[in-house]
């Protein structure tokens, strides 16, 4: 199947707001006593399950080299997770949050020393933008951001998630099916999570209420790790790694708006004025300037 970059872009869009609500189901799974450990393990085992039971034709025939490509995403994933998910221990949610989209600001450098492929002139205007954007939505500024060893542990995830990013539009796109890959993602991070799990959180299981974390449990599983990654990895064929990652920071918007919706934060003018900044960013990586009237008639004249 073939789509548009428009429709990819679309699709992408959509994810950043399946994720962006996630973070209210997570907020219910941590509350009810689970670890990181754990829900990863319980996430990974959901999506294999889910995995498996719609589309076993599929994962029977994968090749050698969709096995390869699908474990490799798997262990960038898992290290991404694991490591932003460690270093909320030691530095504030806000910093979190901030410092893992800095994969927006990786990735195309990533690309430029790997693969040559150079950021258009634009592209460093959008990151600029978005990175403005996103300090804002999370209250970061220099005078309260000093760094820490869990800034330190969120940079280092930060360059897992830009390499995720590109990994999934050079290679996870390529791979027979997508459901493969997410079958295979989901199999690394239920396998390591459950050893993270059974050696390190054992004795935080008595604490767990199972029936209040089994339903956003299963939401977080199915609809955003299996869902939206699937989404994500048919989007990021027909798109740019660069425009693709900043599509993907409307995330923090969608959470704050979903978090004001349901009355865990308040509508504050850095809300707003962040949102829209990020919203022009966006903007920015989606629109041909060139094909733009008023940049037509400036190009005449000169």
């Amino acid at each position: 199947m073939r789509i548009s970059q428009s429709r990819a872009n679309l699709m992408l869009v959509l994810v950043a707001i399946l994720w962006g609500s996630s973070y209210v189901f997570a907020k219910q799974v941590v509350d009810a006593g689970m670890q990181s450990g754990l829900i990863n393990g319980c996430r990974g085992t959901f999506c294999v399950a889910a995995g498996y039971l719609l589309f076993h034709a599929k994962i029977n025939q994968m090749s050698r080299r969709d096995l390869k490509i699908g474990l490799t995403a798997g262990l960038i994933n898992f290290s991404g997770y694991y490591l932003q998910t460690a270093a909320l221990r030691y530095t504030t949610p806000a910093k979190n949050a901030f410092l893992t989209t800095m994969y927006v600001v990786i990735a195309p450098f990533i690309l430029w020393l790997f693969w040559h492929q150079a950021p258009r002139r634009k592209d460093y205007f959008a990151i600029i933008l978005a990175v403005i954007g996103m300090a804002l939505l999370s209250g970061v500024s220099p005078a309260n951001f000093t760094l820490q060893l869990g800034d330190l542990l969120t940079l280092i995830s930060a360059i897992f998630w830009a390499l995720q990013l590109i990994y999934f539009a050079k290679f996870a796109s390529t791979v027979s099916s997508p459901w493969i890959v997410i079958f295979l993602i989901g199999l690394v991070q239920g396998s390591l999570g459950w050893v993270c799990a059974l050696l390190f959180e054992r004795p935080s299981f008595a604490h767990v209420h199972w029936l209040q974390a089994l339903v956003p449990l299963a939401i977080l599983a199915i609809v955003v790790t299996f869902l939206a990654q699937g989404m994500q990895i048919t989007a990021q064929h027909f798109t740019t790694p660069t425009a693709a990652g900043i599509i993907l920071m409307l995330e923090s918007l969608f959470a704050s708006l979903m978090s004001v919706a349901l009355g865990f934060d308040r509508l504050t003018p850095q809300l707003v004025i962040g949102g829209v900044i990020l919203i022009l960013a966006n903007l920015l990586m989606q629109l041909d300037l060139a094909k733009m009237p008023f940049v037509k008639r400036i190009s005449a004249l000169h």
